[in-house]
């Protein structure tokens, strides 16, 4: 037999042995990269095994993880929601659906809490016990009962204190507490902040009235270090009053009500602005059943109407704007082309508008402290004017804030700082008088039990422990001594109970 090389050799022009030497190195070549090949595809199939272990091993766990998931859902398919809520002793109703609807009814309502409470559980599937809204309203006064027993006595106590009067004769003094190493840094009081440490009602509101009262809250608490309150006389002799007891703390004026005053001495004198506001009245009845009512002016306020000075500013700057449109609408020029009257009185009342804003901002931001008035007089400087009448008002803000940081000095504490602004006071009570539409017809009655859980974070926690120490029993025997079983509203339901003459 023939071999190759006799066969194939004519075919080469290079030498046999050149030949030889190519063929057996590309035959070496070859070889190197079949090993190679080799065993790159043998790892990969020892890793296709591993992989394969894996993903058998997974499946079986995820149907072993669905099966115990079938279960899971099967269990709780038949048992009761919620069984792991416990009633508190004597009642019917757990902690956790105690605190939800004390937390409900300072938003919505009494009434209203049982039908939002079925609404969610009939969408949720829930099985819960549904409470009445007498009890909820029962369990809100009890709540603020206990509330007004948890401060404790201390040497650095600052009030807050302000009256609340509406139908019939009837007083409330509210007197709320912070600690001073309470007191937060760069921000404003919160409600969360405060401790009520007096919701008392009465007859009348004079200094001997008002002094004993303040007396009561000092000898179960601590004379206070300082006492923010308006300028009412009958507060100020009141917390004069407390020397007896060692006070010798401060009384600060409220910022917000001395600045109410001021624009009340001021733009209540002002002819230019009474004629601008005697023109708000015919305004509102021109415009508020028409296309118009968009533009309709911001309700006044009946009570402190000068705080709403701001809102009216901006109203007049945002009808000027649309009546200084070239395609404004002519219903508008008609009904309120008025405004362009006093377009050279809204400059110096927006400059004095500003000038508020940042005393306001102050008060409720930082209080006031030592070298506060020369930070606000740089402040107010920044409001550029060149009335007579807004830099008059300017210095009066500052001799405001400068009469409360002089009382400073009392302390030896440098550092000491103090609210000075009720701004948060007066929002509670508004909150609590919305709460009271729901109920009567603006007076007090026993709902006034509940204004101390307007500054409370309700928990279930707190409920365990305020309904384990106050009971119906001293709720009732707190509502007699606030004198609230004989208030206008009892008073009008025994009226309407009273038998006809035969």
């Amino acid at each position: 037999m023939a071999t190759s090389s006799s066969i194939s050799y004519p075919s080469f022009k290079s030498p046999l042995r050149c030949v030889c030497r190519a063929l057996y190195q590309s035959r070496s070549r070859w070889r190197c990269l079949a090993e190679k090949r080799g065993e790159a595809l043998g790892q990969i199939r020892r890793e296709l095994r591993r992989a394969e272990a894996k993903n058998r091993d997974l499946v079986a766990r995820l149907k072993s993880s669905q099966r115990q998931l079938d279960r899971i859902e099967a269990q709780l398919a038949t048992e009761q929601p919620c069984t792991q809520w416990k009633p508190l002793p004597g009642h019917q109703y757990s902690a956790e659906v105690i605190a939800l609807c004390c937390q409900l009814s300072l938003l919505i309502g009494f009434r209203a809490v049982p039908q939002v409470l079925k609404c969610v559980c009939d969408t949720f599937g829930l099985s819960i016990n549904i409470p009445k809204r007498d009890a909820v309203r029962n369990w809100s006064c009890r709540n603020g009962v206990a509330i007004l027993q948890e401060p404790a006595v201390a040497k650095d106590w600052i009030w807050m204190v302000d009256h609340s009067v509406q139908l019939g004769k009837m007083f409330v003094l509210v007197v709320l507490g912070i600690r001073r190493t309470d007191l937060p840094k760069d921000r404003p009081l919160r409600r969360q902040d405060m401790s009520p440490l007096m919701v008392q009602s009465t007859a009348s509101r004079n200094k001997h009235q008002v002094s004993q009262q303040l007396a009561d809250v000092a000898r179960l608490y601590g004379t206070p270090i300082s006492v923010l309150c308006d300028g009412a006389a009958e507060l100020k002799e009141g917390v004069k009053s407390l020397e007896s007891l060692g006070f010798q703390g401060v009384c600060l004026d409220d910022t917000k009500h001395k600045v109410a005053n001021l624009l009340k001495r001021t733009l209540g004198k002002d002819k230019r602005f009474l004629a601008f506001e005697a023109r708000l009245g015919p305004t509102i009845a021109a415009i508020q059943q028409t296309e118009l009512a968009y533009l309709l002016p911001p309700r006044k306020k009946t009570k402190c109407r000068f705080m709403n000075f701001d809102r009216l500013i901006d109203w007049a700057i945002m009808v000027l704007r649309h009546l200084d449109d070239p395609v404004t609408s002519p219903q508008i020029v008609h009904k309120l082309g008025w405004l362009r009257e006093f377009r050279d009185d809204l400059e110096p009342w927006q400059a004095c508008r500003q000038l508020i804003g940042r005393v306001l901002s102050q008060a409720n931001q930082h209080g006031v402290y030592r070298g506060v008035t020369s930070a606000l007089e740089k402040c107010l400087a920044e409001v550029n004017t060149n009335s007579d009448f807004v830099c008059q008002l300017r210095q009066e803000l500052i001799f405001l804030y400068r009469r409360n940081e002089e009382k400073l000095s009392s302390f030896n504490d440098p550092t000491i700082r103090l609210p000075c602004s009720t701004e948060l006071l007066e929002s509670a009570f508004g909150s609590f008088k919305a709460i009271q539409r729901h109920h009567n017809r603006g007076t007090f009655t026993s709902l006034l039990a509940v204004f101390p859980t307007l500054f409370d974070p309700c928990t279930p926690k707190m409920i365990r422990k305020r309904f384990s120490s106050v009971s119906n029993q001293a709720l009732k025997t707190w509502l007699q001594q606030s004198g609230l079983t004989d208030s206008t509203q009892a008073r009008r339901t025994k009226a309407y109970k009273l038998p006809a003459i035969a």
